[in-house]
């Protein structure tokens, strides 16, 4: 199968820290509460990260659930990250992203324990997500333009 580029494409709105990313045709608001400079019109950057991670899992969980012989009736990922704001503000020498991240994958299935405890090793070891987080070469690109 060939290489698969995803894109988003992210514009400030003018309004405060508020931006809309356009994803695929779909507009997804980016803000941040009160006390970062947001009016908490949407998920910050950080939320947005670890909504990714959770919905990663749960889109492997259910898309090998059958390779392992797994019925599912529900799967939910309860993901959580700890930061410092005071990394990314740069009021102390703390590292600016996420100190921790943990999850907890809950599956309702009547299938063999020993089959779901397989299939969530898979999606451990696959989940495209968590291993972005593991670290990935990023390569910015500036451009300016002047008005």
């Amino acid at each position: 199968m060939p290489k698969l580029t995803f894109s988003s494409d992210v514009k400030w709105s003018g309004e405060g820290v508020r931006s809309v990313a356009d994803i695929n045709g779909k507009q997804v608001i980016i803000d941040e509460p009160p006390a970062l400079g947001g009016t908490d019109q949407g998920p910050n950057p950080v939320e947005l990260v670890l909504a990714a991670l959770g919905g990663c899992i749960n889109v492997l969980v259910s898309l090998f659930a059958s390779h392992h012989g797994v019925e599912l009736k529900g799967v939910q990922v309860h993901v959580e990250g700890d930061l410092d704001p005071d990394g990314f503000m740069e009021k102390a020498d703390v590292r600016p992203g996420f100190l921790e991240i943990r999850y907890h994958i809950d599956i309702d299935s009547p299938s063999d324990p020993k089959n779901v405890q397989a299939l969530m090793e898979h999606v451990e070891r696959v989940c495209p997500v968590k291993d972005t987080l593991r670290g990935v070469p990023t390569v910015p690109i500036m451009s300016q333009k002047t008005s």
